[in-house]
């Protein structure tokens, strides 16, 4: 949702769960979302939004879903045991780096 989308939703529905402002919604009508669309058929809600993130492929994501992906990502680490460079966190942030055409310092190819 952009953040107009959000705030008139939240306005309009203060219970509304955080999560549904990150998940590809199916509407109704135009700029109208199915009330109770969040939960109701998750591979649809899976589908739309791996197709909203690819259709604001020249936007990106936001600032905020990337550090929260991140914030995700640390705890994981922290909570995962073995060598630092072959846990499972630390080998899906060097691929995500390297998809970037980057390489993580101090890591072996």
């Amino acid at each position: 949702m952009s953040p107009e989308d959000l705030k008139y939703a939240k306005r309009n529905d203060p219970l509304m769960p955080r999560s549904r402002a990150k998940l590809g919604i199916p509407f109704i009508s135009k700029d109208v979302p199915a009330p109770a669309s969040e939960f109701a058929q998750p591979d649809v809600v899976i589908g739309l939004t791996t197709l909203a993130y690819r259709h604001s492929f020249i936007q990106g994501m936001r600032n905020d879903d990337f550090s929260e992906a991140l914030a995700k990502l640390m705890a994981d680490f922290q909570n995962e045991s073995g060598p630092h460079d072959q846990r499972k966190s630390a080998l899906l942030y060097v691929s995500w780096v390297e998809l970037c055409d980057c390489r993580v310092t101090g890591v072996s190819a």
